[in-house]
């Protein structure tokens, strides 16, 4: 009998060890593989954003960023037939990738994600370019918007020359014709601001290689958007000029000899952070965070400076005007951005379901709020209309702690790693009636109301940049039309590959020449080097791929007159 009653014992126990580990493996959070070509950031969501989507789907997202651990992560997970769970990709590869086998077939389950397919038209049109099917879906295009392709929606571009407006004043606001009178200004701030508050070395530029050869362009970044400076605008390896025609990006006359030159200037000068060619991204963001630039080209990058207080007090960034340039700049982005949403082609069953519930969330009004403004009470408040009222607009400069309640840490280090969205942030909340994006809010726009925008608008004689842009002929606007490249074959990927390096090295080593003849038999040195790597065949194919998106806008353009 105690045999007995000594078996029944061990039974019991070994099925209460099963059923605990049961209980345990369905806590147990799922782990979400997100291969991410946008990702700054390389392993698993940490932090506030994390406790979020933890909380809602008990899901953990580990991210492969191809720009922190490099591109060939692309080539060997494919050969592997696991690019992963979660694909966000360069619009370029999807084709490629959904003709390999490795993204899913989502038609099953699209149609019933309400948020996803309130931008319908943008991901039909998208999905039936790329399969020829109606109904037929694999990917969703990133920050679509719910305007129209020919809006210009935003008060400022994508990018543009932007100054300290205290550090701009004080060297006596100086009109600006030309880069070397840029060069002149930027000189006279270095010279009142060498250093931070904090007594580190400060610079006009600082540079970072991390995003260099993206966005289907040759070359390193910090010098294909400032392209756009002159209208000029880089399709591959072809440089788009505002007369709708294409010339070679090395050729003397364009914006990327003018811009790599005028880096290079600022160079001798002494106005280039040293450990630009070897810092990346985090580094960088850093020193903008902390006062250590004084220039900033990217309309994103006031983020990491500009907030309520430094508005108030005169010492945020503001575009400033020269007068030779005229800027190139998209429409929004009806259509979506570069990049696309996928789903891997391996995912089934249950992680199926629980990663479309998950983007259908992302795409929805609590996953965009979280997305950009962050979280109630930390980074705004809502006020007694209902609308949304900034808050601490520093948190993600500062990276301020977050409240335990909402997985503690700092926000910066918790904010989604993902890094790119479905939803543009100049959609509309319909919980506010407001955009998402913080400076179209009544309250952001009644807090600065500042005594610099006051200046700035009296000074220029314009409410704002693109104002400004329009009353004085200097914006090229480029309607939104879908469009995507095909996939380059082999040869094709060769050249580009050999012809980006060679870019790359070379525009690196231009802007450290210490003068201007070893800039000049550098640039022919270089010119000679990018022709044998074949950059003719590269140039006349991008010149016949890129040709049709033109012929769109230019047609989209007539009839939206």
């Amino acid at each position: 009998m105690k045999r007995f009653l000594s078996v029944l014992l061990t039974i019991a126990m070994l099925l209460s060890l099963v059923t605990i580990s049961a209980v345990a493996e369905e806590e147990a959070p799922l782990v979400i593989d997100v291969y991410d070509d946008a990702a700054n950031y390389n392993g698993t969501q940490t932090g506030w954003f994390a406790k979020v989507i933890k909380d809602r789907f008990n899901i953990e997202l580990n991210i492969i960023a191809s720009q922190v651990v490099g591109n060939t992560v692309y080539a060997t997970r494919s050969e592997e037939g696991n690019l992963g769970d979660i694909l966000v990709v360069d619009k370029s590869k999807f084709p490629e990738i959904v003709e390999a086998g490795l993204a899913k077939d989502i038609s099953d389950k699209l149609p019933g994600c309400e948020n996803i397919m309130k931008f319908k038209n943008q991901i039909d049109v998208y999905n039936k370019g790329l399969t020829g099917e109606e109904g037929k879906y694999y990917g969703i295009p990133t920050e679509m918007t719910d305007t129209s392709p020919s809006t210009l929606t935003d008060d400022v571009i994508y990018s543009s020359p932007m100054l300290r407006w205290d550090l701009y004043k004080e060297i006596g606001a100086p009109k600006l014709e030309t880069l070397d009178d840029l060069l002149d200004a930027l000189v006279k701030i270095h010279e009142i601001h060498p250093e931070n508050d904090d007594k580190d070395p400060a610079y006009p530029f600082s540079l970072w290689p991390d995003w260099d050869g993206n966005d289907n362009m040759v070359g390193p970044a910090n010098v294909v958007q400032l392209t756009t400076w002159y209208g000029e605008k880089l399709k591959g390896s072809a440089m788009l000029k505002p007369d709708n025609t294409f010339g070679k990006l090395y050729e003397r006359d364009s914006a990327y000899y003018k811009i790599t030159k005028f880096l290079n200037k600022a160079y001798q000068l002494g106005l280039v952070d040293p450990d630009s060619g070897t810092q990346n991204w985090d580094n960088a963001c850093a020193k903008m965070s902390s006062g250590r630039v004084d220039v900033m080209w990217y309309s994103w990058q006031v983020g990491f400076w500009n907030s309520v207080d430094r508005l108030n007090a005169g010492t945020a960034f503001r575009f400033i005007p020269v007068g030779d340039m005229q800027f190139y700049a998209d429409a929004d982005r009806y259509y979506g951005s570069d990049r696309m949403f996928g789903i891997g082609a391996g995912v089934e069953g249950e992680k199926y379901d629980r990663i479309m519930e998950f983007l259908d969330w992302y795409a929805g009004p609590e996953g965009v709020t979280f997305q950009h403004n962050g979280i109630e009470g930390l980074n705004y408040t809502i006020g007694e209309d209902g609308k949304f009222v900034p808050y601490k607009d520093n948190a993600l400069m500062d990276n301020l702690p977050v409240p335990d309640e909402f997985g503690g840490g700092g926000f910066s280090d918790g904010n989604n790693a993902i890094n790119q969205w479905i939803v543009s942030s100049i959609c509309v909340n319909p919980a506010t009636g407001e955009r998402f994006a913080q400076k179209y809010w009544q309250s952001y726009k009644d807090m600065t109301m500042t005594e610099m925008k006051k200046e700035w608008s009296e000074m220029f004689d314009a409410e704002d940049d693109v104002d400004w842009m329009k009353k004085n002929g200097k914006l090229l606007a480029s309607p939104s039309v879908d469009f995507t490249p095909a996939a380059d074959d082999n040869t094709i990927a060769a050249i580009r590959t050999d012809v980006n390096k060679c870019l790359c090295e070379y525009t690196w080593n231009l802007f450290f020449c210490n003068s201007d003849e070893e800039f000049e038999a550098m640039w022919d040195e270089m010119v000679t080097q990018l022709d044998g790597f074949d950059y003719q065949t590269l140039f006349d194919y991008d010149c016949a791929l890129w040709q049709p998106e033109i012929d769109a806008k230019v047609a989209a353009a007539a009839a939206a007159e």
